[in-house]
């Protein structure tokens, strides 16, 4: 239980307004388009009733995808399957079905409803069968569309550093352009000034430390860091050091150095957020919902990542302690990097990522939010679809390119594959080198499709992601990428 540490926020707001240091960003024009439901219009940004949240997660090291969401059944995919997956191919016995509300497109003009889920994803599975998590299919970092012929002319624009494990993730968290500016996480804050106008708490908000996809382009905003369980207080601050710390602090006055006055507002303006937070999460905890016994229910091991995603159902529970009506929330889980041990690591790492999934959708469901928070679940690239060995216990996969993308929430059109999955047949189409797919989809039509809902306008969208005039709208039905509520599907009945 988080004590209330003596003082109230009414009483630390009045005692330190002297301080604060209100930010302004010029609001760009926000708009939505009429691909969302009537219910997703934009409304007054002041309006606590219109609050929509961002969480990105990232499976840093690159998650091997391929295994996650397998092809089942008889036809030519599943054959492509076991025959380039070799001794790291999951038997059909064990997985866990998926229902398809409709086929999946295949690329090179095929479809196929037949797909599994890796046998420690059972809630996975039935978060998608259930349509509250759809997968999108072969995304990865692209500067224009690519096709194989051009991959191997040797004058193909590619994403720098391709299969580099830090360019990657950075320019999944950004922009496959050099040099690095922002993340689209924050560069979104940004834009969405308007909706958050609380100056004393950061919409970015960080579980897992300092990140490039939280970084903003006018350095306006910065991200407020949590510890994986909350508030992280400041190392060794009790006794003497606190108080030798607050008595230099009460003495900075204007006539102090800059340099002293600046420390001492950074530091009022930490302590202030902590204190907002801590409000935050005693509102979480009087809420009735029992997020221990939830998490434990869903088979969580108390990893990190539980860990993280426990906080932020905390958080947003809590929201009312805060006027920042559209937070974008950074969790990063690791291990991804799987050249070898594949079979028997990655299981592990499938059955946390499925249990966290789970534990934290019914989180958000029991406390009213889970129509209000969207949940991106990516890796910076796939893994290379043939193994690296011959043993199947030791054997892993190396670095690759398009893998697939998992949305989650109520207003996911769930139950579904997005985009276009490969067809899985080495030395030809989508394969570059053992299984290395050229993406069909870039990862910036993905986002921008979720920067639409947070309430950026379809005509700002290049702002924030350059490289999107390259690419076909992800507002057109033919890129198969409307996994948005009310969007219009692709292969459906309009």
């Amino acid at each position: 239980m988080i004590q209330n540490q003596g003082i109230s926020r009414r009483k630390f707001l009045k005692k330190s307004s002297q301080y604060s240091v209100a930010t302004a960003v010029a609001a760009n024009s926000l708009g939505m388009l009429g691909l969302l439901n009537a219910n997703d219009v934009m409304a007054d940004p002041n309006d606590p009733n219109d609050y929509k949240a961002l969480v990105f997660i990232i499976l840093s090291g690159g998650n091997d995808c391929f295994n996650m969401v397998v092809p089942t059944g008889s036809g030519e995919l599943r054959s492509n399957y076991e025959l380039g997956r070799g001794i790291v191919a999951l038997p059909e016995a064990g997985l866990h079905s998926l229902n398809l509300v409709s086929p999946a497109r295949v690329n090179e003009g095929t479809d196929s409803a037949e797909f599994a889920m890796h046998p420690s994803c059972s809630a996975m599975a039935e978060l998608f069968n259930n349509q509250h998590l759809s997968v999108i299919c072969n995304t990865g970092n692209l500067v224009m569309p690519l096709t194989r012929e051009q991959y191997f002319s040797g004058v193909a624009d590619l994403p720098p550093q391709l299969y580099s494990h830090t360019d990657q993730e950075r320019q999944l968290q950004s922009e496959p352009t050099n040099p690095f500016r922002y993340g689209w996480g924050g560069r979104m804050a940004e834009m969405l000034t308007p909706y958050n106008t609380d100056n004393q708490v950061s919409p970015l908000i960080s579980v897992s430390g300092l990140n490039s996809f939280q970084v903003t382009r006018d350095s306006l905003i910065n991200t407020y860091a949590l510890g994986r369980d909350g508030v992280a207080p400041l190392y060794g601050f009790y006794g003497y050091r606190q108080a030798i710390v607050e008595s230099s602090m009460q003495s900075t006055d204007s006539s102090s150095h800059l340099m002293a006055q600046k420390y001492r507002n950074t530091f009022d303006s930490a302590q202030l957020a902590k204190t907002i937070m801590l409000a935050a999460f005693q509102e979480a905890e009087s809420n009735g919902v029992d997020y221990d016994e939830i998490f434990t229910a869903s088979g969580s091991t108390n990893s990190d990542l539980s860990r993280q995603l426990k906080t932020l159902a905390k958080m947003i529970a809590g929201r009312s302690n805060t006027n920042n009506n559209r937070p974008v929330y950074f969790v990063s889980a690791g291990g991804f990097d799987n050249h070898q041990k594949l079979l028997p690591d990655h299981d592990v790492l499938m059955a946390d990522l499925s249990a966290s999934l789970r534990a934290f959708k019914d989180c958000l469901a029991a406390q009213g939010d889970f129509d209000k928070v969207l949940t991106m679940v990516c890796s910076e690239f796939a893994r290379t679809f043939t193994p690296n060995g011959n043993d199947p216990v030791e054997s892993g996969t190396d670095h690759g390119w398009g893998g697939h993308m998992m949305v989650m929430g109520e207003m996911v059109n769930g139950g579904r594959f997005f985009g276009s999955h490969p067809n899985l047949a080495l030395d030809e189409g989508l394969d570059t080198d053992r299984g290395r797919w050229i993406p069909t989809t870039a990862n910036s039509q993905c986002a921008a499709i979720a920067a639409n809902w947070m309430g950026v306008a379809e005509s700002d969208l290049n702002g924030l992601f350059p490289t999107l005039d390259n690419f076909p709208s992800p507002f057109d039905i033919g890129e198969n990428l409307g996994f948005i509520n009310g969007a219009p599907m692709y292969g459906e009945a309009l």
